[in-house]
C-alpha cells in the first residue's frame, strides 16, 4: 500500500508493502519527507507516523476524537523514517465501525491517514470451515467485540438444528496459540401456549479450549475430525434432544 500527503511545502510519501494483515502480524514500511522548499521551513516536531484505531464514520467527517492513537514515531528533523507496529494478537479487526489506521504526516492534524485492513487471525479458520462444511453453519458478521472476535453464525436449515436460531462464537487466542471460545446458543422452541402457537427465545453460554495439539496434527495441518468432535460436543450438551 503507499500514499501521499501534502502539506505545503511539504510532501509525505507512506509505503507499507502489503494490502491485508491479521491479528499479530507486523506492519513493517517507510516514511519518506520531501522539503519542496529546499530547506528554508522548518520541519515541525509533530510530523511522523502513528499507528491508530480510527471510527469509520467519525474518519469520514473529520472529526476531531475519530482516533486513538496507540504508538508514535517522530521524524525528527530527518528525510526518512523506517517503522515497525506490532499487532496485538487479540487486538481490533477491521469491521463495519472501526479499522486501524496509519497517520502520517502532521499527526497533530491526522489528515494524512491510510485505512488497514486487518483480518481475524487465521488460527480460527480451521474451526470456521468444519462449522460451514460439517455442519452448514452460515458465518453473517464478524467484529471486534469486547477483546475477542465475535462470529455470528446463521443454524442449519434442517431438522436437527430446528430449535438453535444463531450461534455466536468469539474467540480469542493465547501467545502459544490455544483458542480460547465462548459458545452462545441463541435458542427458540414452537409451542402452543394459551391455546395459541408461541415462540419461546433462551439462552445457553459454554466455553471451551483448545490446544494445537487438539486441533492441529502439524503446524499448518487441522485435525477436521477432532475440532468436529469439540463442536460436537457441546451441541450434544446443549440440544441432546433435538440433535440426538
Amino acid at each position: 500500500m503507499k500514499g501521499t500527503f501534502f502539506q505545503k511545502p511539504f510532501e509525505f510519501n507512506l509505503e507499507l508493502p502489503g494490502e491485508q494483515w491479521v491479528q499479530g502480524d507486523e506492519l513493517n514500511g517507510s516514511l519518506k519527507l520531501t522539503d519542496h522548499s529546499n530547506g528554508q521551513t522548518e520541519i515541525s516536531e509533530n510530523f511522523g507516523i502513528a499507528l491508530a484505531i480510527g471510527k469509520n464514520k467519525k474518519v469520514k467527517s473529520r472529526d476531531p476524537s475519530a482516533f486513538e492513537v496507540l504508538e508514535t514515531l517522530s521524524l525528527n528533523s530527518k528525510n526518512s523514517l523506517d517503522f515497525k507496529f506490532k499487532l496485538p494478537i487479540n487486538g481490533p479487526i477491521s469491521d463495519k465501525t472501526s479499522s486501524y489506521y496509519i497517520i502520517y504526516g502532521d499527526l497533530e492534524s491526522k489528515e494524512g491517514n491510510l485505512q488497514i485492513q486487518v483480518d481475524p487471525s487465521k488460527t480460527f479458520s480451521p474451526l470456521l470451515d468444519v462449522l460451514d462444511i460439517f455442519f452448514r453453519f452460515k458465518l453473517k458478521e464478524k467484529k471486534f467485540n469486547k477483546k475477542s472476535i465475535e462470529f455470528k453464525l446463521l443454524s442449519p436449515e434442517s431438522k436437527e438444528f430446528k430449535a438453535l436460531d444463531t450461534l455466536i462464537l468469539n474467540l480469542t487466542e493465547t501467545e502459544d496459540s490455544t483458542i480460547q471460545l465462548t459458545a452462545t446458543f441463541n435458542l427458540k422452541n414452537v409451542g402452543v401456549q394459551d391455546g395459541n402457537i408461541a415462540v419461546t427465545k433462551s439462552k445457553t453460554v459454554k466455553k471451551l479450549e483448545l490446544a494445537p495439539s487438539q486441533y492441529l496434527f502439524q503446524k499448518d495441518s487441522p485435525n477436521q475430525d477432532a475440532i468436529r468432535e469439540a463442536f460436537q460436543g457441546l451441541f450434544n450438551e446443549v440440544l441432546p434432544k433435538q440433535l440426538f
